[in-house]
Formats: structure tokens, C-alpha cells, sequence
């Protein structure tokens, strides 16, 4: 509007009523313009400043008394626009800090009872801590005296099936397996010259299937040393045959030895028939290889396979 008004002062004509009526075309201004027709009138009356025209200091003063009521309009304008919009803001911002305040004081309390569960996790940990690390131990010991446990176990069923023999191939008929049997069985296979006295033998508990082998005969012999001369009478007199059929005699080791013994079963295998080499498997699980006077001992058959694909 500043812009407007000074534009039609420098322009102003004889015509001022066509500047009065584009003022009248804002509602906003009417009371500007009421003042500015009064001014107009009071200077058209004026007999000096009528004679002389519209001179330069009448349009400067019209000009100014012109700027600075519509200055102060647009300020009351302005005030009054950004007033509602300031107390809505100001409303805005005041419940904006009450819900703040609100959700800090909420926030500070959760972080105190985070605070208070944290330490109690940290005393619960530091005691949870201190049985662990007593349970670990009695784990340990545990551990160890199971093994203990387990290593005498094993030792004490070995001496107790040192008196016992295992026979395999031995075709089942009725009381094929009783003590008389197993008794003249062994002394005719073995050609002994006295009678072997067996206290009780029973086939194994393996169900038996159609067109299998027989079952394994374990035998209890009364005397502890007829098991070891057994066994060495089948070494030397092997291969051993009985009604006209392969049989074996071998000791009756627990279920952990044999498993162990018969993981060298290939390695026999390979090492049968090279008479540059001896080997043998000991008691419980050793493996002994000779070659050229030059003995090694072997508790595990993998670093023995390992031996063997280096020297290949």
C-alpha cells in the first residue's frame, strides 16, 4: 500500500476524487480514506494553496500523514493477525512442557527402577558367579571320580572274565554248549591229556536268525590258568577244526576292549603274511609292530594308519 499511495501522489492530477475512489475498493482503509478526503477538502478550501495547485509541499504532507497511518494499520493489521496465532502458540508450547515435565518425571522414575534392577542383576550375577564356579569344580572332581570309577569297573570285569573263554563255531544242537561238552570239546581239539573242568558256559544272548553263524560259546573255567594255556594251545595248534568246521578260541574281553582291539583289525589284516614284519595286539589295546629290530607301540589306530600312508 506504501507503494500504491506514493505512486499516485507523484501521479496525482486535478482528478484526486479517481484516488479516493481506488481507496474506497479496501474496507480496511475506510477510515483512511475519510481522513484523507477531510484533509483533501480542507485543502481544496484553502484560497492560497488553491490558487497555487497541488505544490510539492502539500504532496509531501499529504504523503507523510498518509505513510504514517497506513504504517500504523498494517501494524495493528500484523498485531492483531499474529496475536491469536502467538496465544495458540504460546498454549502449544505450555502444554508441550507440561507433557516434557510429565514424561521426564516418568522417565527418571523408570530409569531409578532400572537402576535398582541392574544392581540386584549385578549382586544376583556375583553370587550366581561364585556357585558356578563351585559347581565347575565339583563337575570336575566328579568327572574324575567317575573315571576313576569307570577305569576300576572296567579293571575289576577284565580279572573277572580272565578265567573265561570264548568259542565260536560250534554248530547249535541240544546241550552243545553245556560244560561236559565244552569240556571234551576242548580237550580233542586241543589234544590235551587231561580233562579241562568248566564250571558253566551258555551261548550268547544274540538272537540267532536263519542261515547265520552260531553263537559264540563263553566258558568259565574252574582254574585260573587253563584260560591262558588254552588260549596258547589255540595259538600254536591254529588253525583249529572240530566235526569238520573252522572254530576259533579267543579270551572274553569286556565289550569297551574288544570295541577297542577291533579297531586294529585292518591294520592286521594288511600286516598278515610279511615275514619282515611282527606284530601283535596286547592286552588291553596296544598294538606292537617289530620291524628290523625296531618296536613301536600303538594305543590309537588312526595315528597308526597315519605311520602307514607316510611310509607308502
Amino acid at each position: 500500500y506504501k507503494d500504491f499511495f506514493t505512486m499516485k501522489f507523484q501521479d496525482l492530477v486535478n482528478d484526486s476524487w479517481w484516488v479516493i475512489f481506488e481507496l474506497q475498493k479496501d474496507k480496511q482503509y475506510l477510515t483512511l480514506v475519510a481522513k484523507w478526503q477531510i484533509n483533501f477538502a480542507n485543502l481544496s478550501t484553502d484560497p492560497q494553496r488553491k490558487s497555487s495547485g497541488m505544490s510539492e509541499e502539500v504532496k509531501a504532507e499529504i504523503l507523510a500523514s498518509i505513510r504514517g497511518d497506513i504504517s500504523k494499520i498494517i501494524r495493528e493489521e500484523i498485531r492483531g493477525a499474529l496475536s491469536e496465532d502467538l496465544d495458540a502458540l504460546k498454549a502449544d508450547i505450555k502444554a508441550a512442557r507440561a507433557e516434557i515435565a510429565s514424561n521426564a518425571t516418568t522417565t527418571r522414575a523408570e530409569i531409578t527402577s532400572m537402576k535398582t534392577d541392574i544392581e540386584d542383576v549385578k549382586s544376583g550375577l556375583s553370587t550366581w558367579s561364585d556357585e558356578v564356579s563351585t559347581l565347575q569344580t565339583t563337575v570336575t572332581e566328579l568327572q574324575s571320580e567317575l573315571a576313576k570309577l569307570r577305569d576300576k569297573c572296567e579293571d575289576m570285569e577284565g580279572r573277572m572274565r580272565r578265567g573265561n573263554i570264548r568259542i565260536a563255531g560250534i554248530d547249535e544242537r541240544p546241550n552243545s554248549a553245556s560244560p561236559n561238552e565244552v569240556s571234551k570239546m576242548i580237550k580233542e581239539v586241543l589234544k590235551m591229556d587231561r580233562d579241562v573242568k568248566v564250571d558253566r558256559s551258555h551261548r550268547t544272548s544274540t538272537s540267532k536268525k536263519p542261515r547265520d553263524s552260531p553263537r559264540v560259546i563263553i566258558a568259565k573255567l574252574h582254574n585260573d590258568g587253563d584260560a591262558a594255556d588254552i588260549l596258547r594251545r589255540a595259538r600254536d595248534h591254529a588253525p583249529l577244526t572240530y566235526n569238520g568246521k573252522r572254530i576259533a578260541i579267543f579270551p572274553d574281553y569286556t565289550a569297551s576292549v574288544t570295541k577297542a582291539r577291533a579297531a586294529f583289525t585292518d591294520a592286521r589284516k594288511a600286516l598278515r603274511g610279511r615275514g619282515d614284519v611282527r606284530f601283535g595286539l596286547l592286552y588291553p589295546a596296544r598294538f606292537k609292530i617289530t620291524y628290523k629290530e625296531d618296536s613301536k607301540e600303538f594305543r590309537d589306530p588312526i595315528k597308526l594308519y597315519d605311520l602307514k600312508g607316510k611310509a607308502q
